[in-house]
């Protein structure tokens, strides 16, 4: 008792204020960075959101957000390898990559939905002391490649991972998501955006005692695609701290425990005020494609 005694403990309890907002905001709210709006090439244009119009023309805009599933997706991982001499080291890497080429092929990947990437062969140093002298000394050889595997099944990348680990390959350094037919997906964004132009067209008229001309002009078509690995936020974990005064003694060493970090996803239309979203009900994390239109019409005098 008289050890503790000499040392004063502070706890301090953490965002208590905010307990119950947590039990419905979950514990995203612990995030850092609170002002976490993204910069995206749809930032002025989305402003063009509402109706707007002046003694000649009438300008109407219109955003449309799709959430679509990827078709086919690329996983990259690298493999490394480290030998005393360029031939060594380059024979033990093709072999370990050639097992889990056979031991992916077990799985339905073909091989022609795989390529192997050859990305560097480096000199690698060591050192050692020797009385009040540090030596450095050459070591051998490390080569790098990457493997990209093209995937349309994502449920298979849990076990390319495993398969991975057997020949010591941790490294994951990728995953990209793609769509095959872009071309159609703008063409179904373009003909929403402008029946929601329509529509809003309409609504002015109700409510003005103008008219516009039968003839219009496009002022603006933006695209934006926004891919997952840029959508994720990250909070550190949810917990509450104490501090410990040491002003009595100096020699107290503070250790600190490890605090995880979590990452979640956050597509953009939890930021935006869109339109039309399509296909807002899935959980599948996909490929977000945002459009926004704006059309001029010129009023009659």
């Amino acid at each position: 008792m008289k050890q503790y005694s000499k040392i004063q403990f502070i706890f301090i309890l953490v965002f208590i204020s905010n307990l119950a907002v947590a039990q419905v905001g979950g514990n995203q709210v612990y995030q850092a960075n609170r002002n976490n709006s993204r910069n995206h090439p749809l930032h002025y244009s989305i402003n063009n959101h509402s109706i707007s119009s002046t003694d000649s023309t009438l300008i109407v805009g219109a955003t449309v957000l799709l959430n679509k599933k990827a078709d086919y997706y690329l996983f990259t991982l690298s493999a490394k390898a480290n030998n005393k001499t360029v031939i060594q080291c380059n024979k033990n890497l093709n072999r370990r990559i050639g097992a889990f080429m056979k031991d992916i092929a077990k799985k339905g990947i073909n091989r022609k939905n795989v390529y192997v990437d050859f990305v560097s062969q480096i000199k690698v140093y060591d050192h050692k002391i020797e009385g009040e002298h540090i030596i450095e000394f050459f070591d051998g050889f490390e080569i790098r490649k990457n493997i990209i595997i093209k995937l349309k099944d994502l449920n298979l990348v849990d076990e390319i991972i495993e398969l991975a680990s057997k020949q010591s390959f941790f490294d994951i350094v990728k995953l990209d998501y793609h769509n095959q037919e872009v071309d159609k997906i703008y063409d179904q964004l373009f003909d929403d955006a402008m029946k929601i132009i329509g529509k809003k067209k309409a609504k002015f008229l109700k409510n003005s005692n103008v008219s516009v001309q039968e003839k219009y002009r496009i002022a603006s078509v933006n695209l934006a695609k926004y891919l997952p690995k840029n959508m994720y936020n990250k909070y550190d974990e949810a917990f509450a701290s104490s501090t410990v005064n040491t002003h009595y003694s100096r020699s107290y060493i503070k250790k600190e425990v490890r605090k995880e970090k979590t990452f979640y996803y956050d597509g953009i239309d939890n930021n935006l005020l869109v339109d039309k979203v399509i296909d807002n009900l899935s959980p599948i994390v996909g490929i977000q494609y945002l459009m926004s239109i704006s059309v001029i019409y010129r009023l009659n005098k």
